[in-house]
């Protein structure tokens, strides 16, 4: 039973008594911001909270086809994986077959950097893609990965209420749909802010003269910036290079999620960590996005991928969360280190990180005002998440000893209420 399945029956409870009103048929999600939702293809759709068969029943007049799936993990194994997982159990089943989902791994198809040409051409109809490694492409993009260093860092809430915080926004800028939309891509899950950002290191790395001079693998633009504040050297390294660097000892130091650094084996040549809190290293977002194929779906197929962007967003948050647990066991294991930075770093941190948004800003490719709601984003969906009974109950150094690992449902009503407040109002119609 897909993750989907087993809350559909929840939805179907709920929906009619949502706060927001939400009884949608398949013509809801024209009142949306940001852009609106997307146009609709052809046929009849089915209302958001339908239950499993009213949504196989508007399949019944579909015509089986096949969408060309690119996720980002590497393989159907490890942590990265469950987002993919869910995507294909959720259209394969709730289409009564209808769809079939062809999954290319470890971008098989096409790099990053050729993904959103794949995207366009049809080699491949849906994919998470990294906007992040061509800022030219993606300048409105870039500026929000600058946006996430505003948004503070904890364990578990400020995890979330980040990526809520950054989709809520992210999903309300107009131009940023615009940058995807006028390129033939259409935005589903627009900006998955993805995990914390912590540095991982051969040796300690707290102080100030612990930075200074130091060779730091960077991955954007946004942490280049962030490092020559810290008086480091930013080295720009892709990712599948940089377990070597390490091990090398050509790089000292790597930014990096937990996610990746445990699917790349980071920990394993640099097990000690430093974590920010009040501001953070900006982040390695990605986002999934359909290609040209969109247009020629009928809309009950629109609305089951996107739908199914509820489970995108609850299982990033899964698979980053629980890779903080193995990080946290991982580097005790290996006799590294989970240090906060010290306070003045962090204070010339958020300076610069100020500053990067605050320019962002003047170039027209960050709202107006964008310094001061980002913060303001995050704390009203941390205050969401604590209504909703989440905490930190630790560090992450002890991560692993409170987070429950493996519990598929932990982090669905705080998915529910992100997609239903959020992402709803763009429903294909």
């Amino acid at each position: 039973m897909t993750v989907r399945l087993q809350r559909s029956r929840m939805l179907g409870l709920i929906a009619g008594a949502s706060a927001l009103g939400i009884a949608l048929s398949g013509c809801a999600g024209s009142a949306g911001g940001g852009g609106g939702a997307a146009e609709g293809g052809s046929g009849e759709g089915y209302e958001y909270g339908a239950s499993d068969e009213e949504i196989k029943a508007a399949f019944a007049d579909v015509e089986p086809l096949t969408i060309n799936y690119q996720p980002s993990a590497q393989s159907g194994e490890g942590l990265d994986a469950h987002r993919a997982h869910a995507f294909i159990e959720n259209l394969e089943t709730l289409s009564d077959g209808k769809i079939t989902v062809e999954t290319t791994y470890g971008q098989g198809i096409a790099g990053y950097t050729e993904l959103a040409d794949a995207l366009v051409d049809g080699r491949v109809d849906v994919a998470y893609m990294l906007p992040i490694y061509q800022p030219d492409r993606f300048p409105v993009f870039q500026s929000w990965v600058t946006g996430t260093t505003l948004t503070g860092t904890s364990p578990l809430v400020d995890e979330i209420a980040a990526n809520a915080a950054i989709g809520e926004l992210t999903w309300q800028d107009e131009n940023l749909i615009s940058e995807f939309r006028d390129q033939g891509l259409e935005p589903l899950n627009i900006f998955n802010a993805a995990g914390a950002v912590v540095t991982m290191c051969a040796e300690p790395h707290t102080t100030a003269e612990d930075w200074q001079g130091n060779q730091v693998r960077a991955s954007s633009v946004a942490q280049t910036s962030q490092l020559e504040a810290l008086d480091a050297s930013p080295v720009s390294l892709q990712y599948t290079e940089t377990y070597e660097a390490l091990q090398r000892g050509t790089v000292d130091c790597t930014l990096s999620t937990t996610l990746a650094a445990d699917a790349a084996g980071f920990m394993d040549v640099a097990p000690n960590m430093t974590y920010t809190t009040d501001v953070t290293f900006a982040r390695g977002p990605g986002g999934v996005y359909a290609g040209s194929a969109w247009q020629e779906w009928p809309l009950a197929v629109q609305q089951l991928v996107f739908d199914s962007m509820e489970d995108e967003f609850n299982e990033s948050r899964r698979g980053d969360l629980e890779a903080n647990a193995v990080g946290a066991k991982t580097v005790r294991e290996a006799g590294g280190t989970f240090e906060e930075m010290e306070s003045g770093l962090q204070d010339e941190l958020k300076n610069s990180s100020q500053g990067l948004v605050d320019e962002a800003i003047v170039a027209g490719t960050l709202p107006e005002g964008s310094t001061e709601a980002i913060p303001e984003a995050v704390a009203r969906w941390r205050g969401v998440a604590e209504e909703l009974g989440y905490e930190d109950e630790g560090t992450f150094a002890d991560y692993d000893e409170w987070y429950p690992m493996g519990d598929k449902e932990f982090l669905q009503p705080f998915g529910e209420k992100y997609f239903e407040e959020i992402m709803l109002p763009h429903r294909p119609s």
